[in-house]
């Protein structure tokens, strides 16, 4: 706790700063450094409508009173010595603390309302991260409303491709898709039912047009990982020197033309859920 209370004295109060003029002052580093760092956190504190400070547990050791109102705290020091989740639900200070490093822009939902924030990590004479401060933008907002308008419309567009790939991976036939009566297809049928709650490997053998992707499909629909990806991949279109980037993926740049973020392998891709490697007796 001390740390930490020596760094908000220093950076909070941001008055009676003598302000360097002359050449040896400018050239004293030290005095130059601090002056500059006192200085930033006073117009920081005046543009942001919010201002906490937590110690290095992630506890409020300060914060301002129109910040506090706005969770509800109508006294701030009622909102001291909490964990700043219990009165900023979504806040991510903890991380901060954890990586020592700053979030210099995010936009941090609350409710239906949406603030721009700054969190930086405070650290001692020693480098180790005693604290963080954390600045909020909330009725100001409109000045960085192209920022928020973009950052809403990827949060959507996110939103709805992982729908989109979730809709993609889950199974589009049941065994009620799997049409015929003969006493082959029943026991087809009753065979793949008796398969679908088990945990091993289960091969499905017919002519192409036969309805194996159907049948798969229907095994997993009734398994009890129904609710999990079901990932397909067709063996016989994928050259040997790429199936086993396929199946387990690649790091950045690990072949020509692989993705410079890397990419996960099918096998991750179905965790917990079902693999169908379709057309395998034709794979390379």
């Amino acid at each position: 706790m001390r740390p930490s209370c020596v760094v908000i004295c220093r950076i909070h109060l941001g008055q009676g700063q003598t302000v360097p003029h002359s050449a040896t002052e400018l050239a004293d580093y030290d005095h130059v450094r601090q002056w500059a760092m006192q200085s930033l956190f006073q117009h920081m504190d005046d543009i942001y409508q919010g201002t906490v400070i937590v110690d290095a547990q992630a506890r409020i050791i300060w914060i301002n009173a129109r910040y506090a109102e706005r969770f509800g705290f109508a006294d701030p020091q009622s909102a001291l010595g909490q964990p700043v989740e219990n009165v900023i639900p979504n806040s991510q200070m903890r991380e901060v603390l954890r990586t020592g490093e700053p979030m210099l822009l995010d936009i941090m939902a609350t409710g239906d309302d949406q603030l721009v924030v700054t969190r930086l990590p405070l650290k001692d004479a020693t480098g180790r991260t005693v604290g963080a401060v954390g600045f909020a933008l909330f009725d100001k907002i409109q000045s960085l409303a192209p920022l928020v308008a973009k950052f809403t419309r990827l949060a959507e567009e996110l939103a709805a491709t992982r729908e989109s790939l979730a809709q993609a991976r889950r199974a589009k036939y049941s065994f009620e898709h799997f049409v015929g009566d003969s006493p082959l297809i029943s026991e087809v049928k009753r065979q793949a039912r008796l398969a679908a709650p088990l945990e091993g490997a289960v091969l499905l053998l017919g002519e192409t047009g036969t309805g194996k992707e159907v049948l798969a499909h229907a095994i997993h629909a009734a398994s009890p990982r129904a609710g999990k990806p079901l990932v397909s991949l067709n063996m016989a279109a994928i050259p040997d020197t790429l199936l086993e980037a396929e199946l387990f993926g690649a790091s950045a740049g690990a072949y020509t033309g692989a993705d410079k973020k890397g990419r996960s392998g099918k096998l991750q891709l179905a965790d917990g859920g079902t693999l169908f490697l379709d057309e395998i007796g034709d794979m390379p």
